[in-house]
């Protein structure tokens, strides 16, 4: 008790103290005994303060640096993850872009040709370079059915050589085993090509002694009982080769489609070209000409054949 009365009483005075410096020094004005005092106190102690304040102010920046590090650091990390975001998102959007010329590209191709297609994805590149199939995210449930054409923007892919309800897989123009009627695409030129499992096919025309040039197109050609309708772009003749004693002449073709980046086709729906049946009696407006009677004259009746039939 005694103790708190006497810090009040010590306040009071403090306060009294205060109040009575404030009121001299303001009527004082700067010639007055508070200001020579403070002028002694600033002389004293300022050079104290500046030193203190040589020696502190670096510790202080070091630490402020040692926060502003910090502070970066998260700063950048920040950065670092939303620049991995919009790169990302960028990638996306450049995917979707080239997927989108790519949609376009393949209506081009259904618009030139006329076809009536089903669009389809590749699910599944070849396993093997023995192998050379896709699968494809279409099946019969779909409408694909067995060796129906393969298609894409840039011309020939393949032809369907199994089907289930969901998937079907195709054979890709390059294998050995594929092979199909085609004709050069401006003399009409007839013959046959085939893969070679490489990037280059093999056109044999049926006349060896065509003349053909390097760089001329090479197109599907239909025929009876054919899978392929006419006029698909397969690809541009590489190089010829000169006629063998065996009468016949290897073309190489440079297919237009690139085979190792298939992402989306198109399955033509493609009937063969069936032959109609042979002819049954006369062709209508076919001249058919009346019976006539023999022209050539009755035999004359002879003496022994006359007494027979008198006999008789």
């Amino acid at each position: 008790m005694y103790q708190r009365r006497r810090a009040r009483v010590l306040l009071a005075i403090l306060v009294l103290v205060a109040l009575v410096l404030v009121t001299i020094d303001f009527r004082s004005g700067s010639e007055g005994p508070l200001d020579r005092l403070r002028s002694i106190a600033t002389s004293v102690f300022g050079p104290i303060q500046d030193g203190l304040a040589t020696i502190i102010r670096p510790v202080g920046d070091a630490i402020d640096s040692v926060s502003n590090v910090f502070s970066l650091r998260e700063e950048n990390e920040r950065l670092r993850a939303r620049l991995a975001e919009l790169e990302e998102r960028r990638r996306s959007f450049d995917d979707l872009l080239a997927e989108n010329d790519e949609l376009r590209e393949l209506l081009g191709m259904q618009e030139r040709t006329g076809f009536e297609v089903i669009p389809a994805r590749v699910v599944a590149q070849a396993p093997s370079n023995y192998e050379l199939v896709v699968t494809l995210a279409v099946g019969s449930n779909d409408g694909v059915a067995r060796d129906m054409p393969v298609i894409n923007q840039d011309g020939l892919v393949g032809r369907v050589i199994q089907v289930t309800p969901s998937a079907s897989r195709v054979l890709l123009a390059i294998d050995p085993n594929f092979g199909a009627a085609a004709r050069v695409a401006t003399s009409l030129e007839q013959g046959q090509i085939a893969g070679q499992g490489a990037d280059l096919m093999r056109f044999q025309p049926f006349d060896p002694e065509l003349d053909i040039d390097v760089g001329a197109e090479i197109v599907t050609s239909s025929y009876s009982n054919g899978i392929f309708p006419s006029g698909i772009p397969i690809g541009s003749v590489a190089s010829v080769g000169e006629t063998t004693t065996l009468l016949t002449r290897d073309v190489l073709v440079r297919p237009y489609v690139d085979f190792t980046s298939l992402n989306i086709v198109l399955v033509v729906k493609h009937a063969p070209i069936e032959e109609p049946p042979p002819l049954e009696g006369p062709v209508d407006g076919e001249f058919t000409p009346p019976d006539l009677p023999d022209p050539s004259p009755s035999p004359e009746p002879t003496a022994t054949s006359t007494a027979t039939e008198t006999g008789q």
